[in-house]
Parts: structure tokens; C-alpha cells; sequence
């Protein structure tokens, strides 16, 4: 089966921009790449709809959080899949209501032409990073998800998503491959050092997992009140085969997008040649799951003090 993705590539969120502005940059970007391309899989950047705020401390933030059913964002993807005729995978900050307690969900979401809104995603991972080229606490804002669903889209090809520093844990990854994930999309804003090894890390989950890998990364300089230091995010948006072959590559330069066919078969292919799900030995691993199973335990009590380092 053969279907076309791209990946949309933004900018950073300007000074004088607001969530309507910012949005209409990239409806207009993504009419762009359907007139050029005719994808049949978009994927957004995480944060799509403002400023990545992770990078201060401001309670005001809080109020970003939309709600799946009645935020303007999904209703605006629900209604732009539709009028392109593209599946569509988009982010925000989720608010929603559990047992009587309201929090913020870092929430990529997935919608059909045919379907409307298909299902979500829930940030696992939550960064909190203190170095000279990255400063954020995002788990300051966001309670973690809990689960790693995949879904299929109108064509019957199944796609999982991560988000950002979920790509770092290769675990995530797994837990997609083994429930049949054949595309996985992941929506990044991230800057700093983690720049270097952006596209080769995502080279090497799709080579262990045998997926596809459609991933985004806001691009350009942004700055913010009460910001912990500087950033620009380096884009290097890109699209990468189930051996790790890198097809496609944006560099930093904002508000541009990429795409390209692609034929799950290769999948197929990619399994013969390399079969490292079927000499997996999962009977051997369960210090990965056990309870306590954390750097801490072989590393010291001083590393945590130094990982848990609040601002």
C-alpha cells in the first residue's frame, strides 16, 4: 500500500501573534503542501497553537488548555480534513476533568476526511530540563499519560504517535511496533543540544522498529516573558523509512514542509532482511518494568538530587 505524508514545518510564534494568527499561518501552509503534494497524512508540530510556554513558570498558561469536544482547535481540523481531503495529526494542550479534578494534557490528536476525530494521544514523557542550551519544566504544566494507542486510518494503514521527548525512549516505540504501528508521527518543538541528534535518533527507532517515522520541529528563534534563557528551535523536520533511510529532511528554515510517497510493503521487506522482533527475547528484560527499575538504584541517590533540580 502506497500513501503520500508530509510533514509541516512552522514557524516560531511572534510577538505580536495571537492564537488566530498563528493558526492561520499554518491552515495556510497546510492548503500549501495539499495544493502541491496531496498528502494523504499531514503532521503538525506540537504546541501548534502558541507559544511553547514550558519554558517559563506562569500559571497563566494554564488557561491555553482546550478541551478535545468543544475547543476551537479540533473543531478547525475536524472541518480543514474534510475540505482537503487529508488525514490530519495536530496538538494541544488538553484540558480535561477526571474524577472532579481538572488537569493539562500535552495531546497530539488524529482526524479523518471521512471520520472527523479519530483519537489522541497523551504525552507519557514529561521533560524537565536544566542545562545551558535547554532550560523547561514541562512537567511544571502537564500531567503524563499513561497508555500508547495506535489507530487506523480511512486507508487501513495503522499509526501510532509521540511527542517530542517521548522519541528518546525507545520502550515507547516498542510498545507502538508490537501493536502493529506502521507509521509513527511525531510532533516536536524542540531546541538546544538535542538539535545534533534530532534526524539520527529518529533513524534509528524507525531502523529498531521497522516504521515509518513522520516527525515535525518548530523552527526559528522564540522568546517569551519570565523565559528561563534562550531559544531557537531547530527545526530538521523530516521522514524516514523502516530501515532508518532518511527520505526526506527540512534544515531550520521556518514555515515550510516536506512530503513524500511512501509503501508499507517495505515494512515487509524490512522485517526479512532484519528480523529483530522475531529474536527478541522479552523473557529476559523484565528489569525494564520492575518496580524501582530507575537510574537512582544503579547510579546513586546524588543523580536523582541532580535530575530532580527544581527552578
Amino acid at each position: 500500500m502506497k500513501l503520500k505524508v508530509a510533514a509541516i514545518q512552522s514557524g516560531a510564534f511572534a510577538p505580536d501573534d495571537t492564537y488566530e494568527s498563528y493558526m492561520k499561518k499554518q491552515c495556510d501552509l497546510l492548503a500549501d503542501v495539499v495544493k502541491q503534494e496531496h498528502p494523504y497524512l499531514a503532521v503538525f508540530q506540537e504546541a501548534m497553537t502558541g507559544c511553547m510556554f514550558a519554558a517559563a513558570k506562569d500559571d497563566k498558561y494554564f488557561g491555553n488548555a482546550e478541551t478535545i469536544e468543544d475547543g476551537p482547535t479540533t473543531k478547525m481540523m475536524v472541518h480543514l480534513a474534510r475540505e482537503h481531503n487529508v488525514h490530519i495529526v495536530y496538538s494541544i494542550a488538553e484540558k480535561r476533568t477526571e474524577f472532579g479534578q481538572t488537569y493539562m494534557y500535552n495531546t497530539a490528536c488524529l482526524v479523518s476526511p471521512t471520520r472527523g476525530f479519530i483519537g489522541l494521544y497523551h504525552k507519557c514523557h514529561m521533560p524537565w530540563m536544566w542545562c545551558d542550551t535547554v532550560k523547561e519544566i514541562e512537567k511544571y504544566y502537564f500531567k503524563p499519560g499513561s497508555s500508547f494507542p495506535v489507530y487506523k486510518l480511512d486507508n487501513g494503514a495503522v499509526i501510532g504517535m509521540l511527542i517530542c521527548y517521548d522519541r528518546s525512549f525507545p520502550e515507547a516505540w516498542r510498545m507502538l511496533q508490537l501493536q502493529g504501528a506502521q507509521i509513527i508521527c511525531v510532533p516536536a518543538c524542540s531546541w538546544g543540544f538535542r538539535g545534533d541528534m534530532f534526524v539520527n535518533e529518529l533513524s534509528v527507532r524507525a531502523y529498531e522498529t521497522h516504521t515509518f517515522v513522520v516527525a515535525t520541529n518548530r523552527a526559528g528563534y522564540e522568546h517569551i516573558e519570565g523565559e528561563f534563557g534562550e531559544r531557537t528551535h531547530f527545526g530538521r523536520s523530516c521522514i524516514i523509512g523502516p530501515m532508518g533511510d532518511v527520505l526526506k529532511v527540512l534544515d531550520s528554515t521556518p514555515w515550510s514542509y516536506t512530503a513524500q510517497e511512501i509503501d508499507l510493503e517495505e515494512i515487509r521487506e524490512a522485517y526479512v532482511n532484519a528480523p529483530w522482533l522475531r529474536d527478541r527475547r522479552p523473557e529476559l528484560y523484565g528489569l525494564l518494568t520492575a518496580a524501582g527499575a530507575n537510574f537512582g538504584a544503579v547510579f546513586g541517590s546524588d543523580y536523582i538530587e541532580t535530575a530532580n533540580k527544581i527552578v
